[in-house]
């Protein structure tokens, strides 16, 4: 499919302008009357959150035209997520962290991905705290961007020892049986953390600093700039079942690693 060039720097500095407007005033600054929870009393959501969201959905429609994903939509109408078209579609996570952000820690940030047929075909990750932005293309690879600077990701000589690589995985999402059988998998990974935010994990890897992320539900929102990014900075990514690339209807256990060959070692655990 055609991507417009402009649209690299367009949805970069919505992304920054949104953060400027609605999330970073309210960093470590929230009443308890901007918090307000969804599926569980630990599924947060806040007015920055929300706010964001309806502040990018009709920028981005304006940028490129198509359906549009957001996460806190999604929340209120769940069927939003079998109704994706042929062609362009947005997704939109305008707060990915939100339980870090609502506790004042700083691993949080905002994502957004262009979908062609329900798959990724460009991504943006931003982290206003340190104003970076990973941002992936298909046609072009994967990207740090720091202020002036532009760096190209590609992953290199990362360990595919599973008990050498370091990562985060959860279980979210899932239902007995299914839950208890992937949290022992889980357990068996002995460099396993919780930054508690998919972008900032997906960064993470796409840089070379860690090797994997594994969850076991998967949401179009977090995992396809997520599988972009990753898989453009030279790792792999896809469906833990069979490998297969991600689509914005898919539900199941997704993981990204740092190579194929340690994807494969990852999988094996199981």
């Amino acid at each position: 499919p055609p991507i417009l060039p402009a649209l690299k720097g367009v949805v970069a500095e919505l992304l920054r302008e949104g953060a400027e407007r609605f999330i970073l005033p309210r960093f470590q600054n929230l009443s308890s009357q901007d918090i307000a929870t969804k599926s569980s009393k630990t599924d947060f959501v806040t007015i920055a959150d929300q706010e964001t969201e309806a502040w990018l959905i009709p920028r981005l429609f304006e940028a490129q035209p198509g359906f549009i994903i957001g996460e806190e939509a999604a929340a209120m109408s769940p069927r939003i997520r079998n109704k994706i078209p042929a062609g362009y579609s947005w997704t939109i996570d305008p707060l990915d962290g939100t339980k870090n952000f609502v506790r004042g820690k700083p691993a949080f940030c905002s994502m957004v991905a262009l979908l062609w047929n329900g798959k990724p075909i460009e991504c943006w990750i931003w982290q206003p705290l340190v104003e970076k932005l990973y941002y992936a293309s298909q046609n072009h690879g994967a990207f740090l961007i720091d202020g002036a600077s532009e760096t190209r990701l590609i992953l290199r000589g990362r360990p595919v020892d599973v008990d050498l690589m370091c990562g985060s995985g959860n279980s979210l999402g899932l239902a007995e049986p299914k839950k208890s059988v992937f949290q022992e998998r889980l357990r068996g990974l002995v460099g396993r953390r919780f930054p508690g935010s998919a972008g900032i994990q997906a960064c993470l890897i796409a840089n070379g600093e860690e090797d994997y992320l594994i969850h076991g539900n998967s949401t179009p929102w977090d995992h396809a700039p997520v599988d972009l990014l990753c898989r453009m900075a030279g790792g792999c990514a896809g469906m833990l079942d069979d490998q297969e690339r991600f689509h914005a209807s898919m539900t199941g256990p997704f993981m990204a690693a740092s190579s194929c060959q340690g994807w494969e070692a990852l999988k094996k655990l199981g």
